[in-house]
């Protein structure tokens, strides 16, 4: 994000402040309740924008090197994500072509991958190296017979992939203007501090709604966030399907005290890109992180979420670590014993029949944009 945008949105915000106005949509918006519920819906969301459209797995520093590789399960598919031997990002299906083995587990680096079950063995880039009795394979050409391969692309420090065998990746066409804004974050530094993946009995949805909209900061999180962040008060901005919501922390005010061309504004803000359909990449202060929220199965009340926390340098002394494990410890603490809670008795009670709908008020534009999206989506 360049300097001009940053001021702009500053001065939007203390403008809202000093008005005691916010940014409103057009109107308020009702969301079906059965578009959590439905199994019927679950199946089309999970073909349609989990098996259809572009999807973000990361970001550079999770392969920090030639040979890196990383497994990557979250996303209902088996992927090996690698950088071969020349650099490139590669996305591959974790499945070996002789009976379906996994032939990665976990990440690290390597040369290549045998698998465990006939040491049939490839290499960075997904071919097929070397089998056991080559000779009983008639017909079966090693160089047709390599890791299934996926569209894939790193752009902007970010890691995409198509998650459908053969499915050309257009990123251009998918970002747009988003792409040259995330560039200026320089996101290729950061380093991945740690990883945790969380199941949770909601929608998938009612887990990304939660990032969406301040209004609830200081009812819900009256006693951890509340008194560093502004309540109810975002700039919001759309992309096609992606968009960015911008919360400020109350230390903005101190941008006051100096000229605007002096202001240095992003550690007075929490930044949130939703990457359509489903990455909120969230950047805060001097951390980004990367939330990965997925279906979880057929189930449309079960959910999986993938957080990466990371840092701009490695985390290589006692004191850094403890550092970046109190800021782990705050972000957990937040979405696990706030958020989420208060999400799952959501998934439950749409099963009372009480509502048909449930309401986004012109507040909460990024959830009504959201969700139009999906709908659309779904659809096909």
């Amino acid at each position: 994000m360049q300097h001009a945008e940053q001021t702009a949105i500053a001065a939007r915000l203390l403008r809202y402040i000093d008005e005691g106005t916010l940014q409103l949509g057009d109107d308020v918006y009702r969301q079906p309740v059965d578009e959590y519920t439905s199994p019927a819906h679950a199946a089309l969301e999970r073909q349609q924008l989990f098996r259809e459209q572009p999807l973000c797995v990361g970001l550079s520093g999770d392969l920090p090197a030639a040979g890196s590789y990383r497994v990557h399960d979250v996303a209902g598919l088996p992927l090996l994500l690698t950088r071969d031997t020349a650099g490139r990002f590669r996305a591959l299906l974790n499945v070996c072509r002789h009976r379906g083995a996994r032939v990665a587990e976990g990440c690290g680096s390597a040369r290549g991958f045998a698998c465990p079950y006939h040491a049939w063995t490839y290499g960075l880039d997904g071919s097929l190296l070397s089998r056991p009795e080559d000779a009983s394979f008639p017909g079966v050409d090693r160089v047709d017979h390599g890791l299934r391969e996926l569209a894939a692309e790193e752009r902007g420090g970010l890691l995409w992939l198509h998650p459908t065998p053969g499915r050309a990746l257009d990123l251009a066409a998918s970002l747009g203007p988003l792409a040259a804004e995330l560039a200026g974050f320089d996101l290729g530094r950061f380093h991945p501090y740690a990883t945790r993946v969380l199941t949770r009995r909601m929608n998938w949805k009612l887990a990304l709604d939660t990032f969406l909209e301040s209004y609830h900061f200081c009812v819900l999180h009256k006693d951890s966030i509340c008194s560093i962040f502004h309540q109810n008060l975002a700039t919001f901005d759309t992309y096609g399907a992606h968009f960015r919501l911008i919360s400020p922390r109350r230390s903005i005010a101190r941008l006051r005290e100096q000229a605007e061309q002096d202001w240095q504004v992003l550690p007075h803000l929490v930044i949130i890109y939703v990457l359509f359909p489903n990455t909120v990449l969230v950047w805060q202060g001097e951390q980004v992180e990367l939330w990965q929220i997925f279906p979880d199965g057929a189930d449309p009340a079960s959910s999986v979420l993938q957080l990466t926390l990371y840092s701009p340098g490695p985390a290589d002394t006692d004191k850094a670590r403890r550092h970046w494990d109190r800021n782990l410890e705050l972000v957990l603490h937040v979405v696990e014993n706030e958020d989420f809670p208060v999400g799952e008795g959501i998934q439950v009670s749409f099963g009372s029949g009480a509502q048909s709908h449930i309401v986004f008020g012109r507040n909460e534009p990024a959830l009504a944009h959201f969700h139009r999206a999906v709908t659309a989506a779904a659809a096909g």
